[in-house]
């Protein structure tokens, strides 16, 4: 069963050192899966996004807002999980 990531902590957590597949539960029974690393020196998120083979560098600012991606917004609903 996916566990289910509530706070930016628990991101820090499961992303750190190698990264982790991260999926965001979509409507419809869709899902956006992504690799999310977490650089805890550089502080900032390395995303890859399968859905369209994009990356992207985010800080943690930059990661809860909805400008630069939905994975915030996804957490805060309770729709990001990592994947198992």
């Amino acid at each position: 069963m996916p566990n289910q990531i509530k706070s930016i902590e628990a991101l820090k957590k499961e992303a750190q050192n190698q990264g982790a597949e991260f999926f965001i539960r979509l409507k419809g029974c869709l899902r956006s899966t992504k690799h999310i690393v977490w650089d805890e020196e550089d502080k900032r998120f390395f995303i890859f996004n399968y859905i369209d083979n994009t990356e992207q560098e985010l800080t943690e600012a930059q990661l809860m807002d909805r400008d630069c991606t939905n994975i915030g917004y996804a957490m805060t609903k309770g729709a990001l999980f990592k994947d198992d």
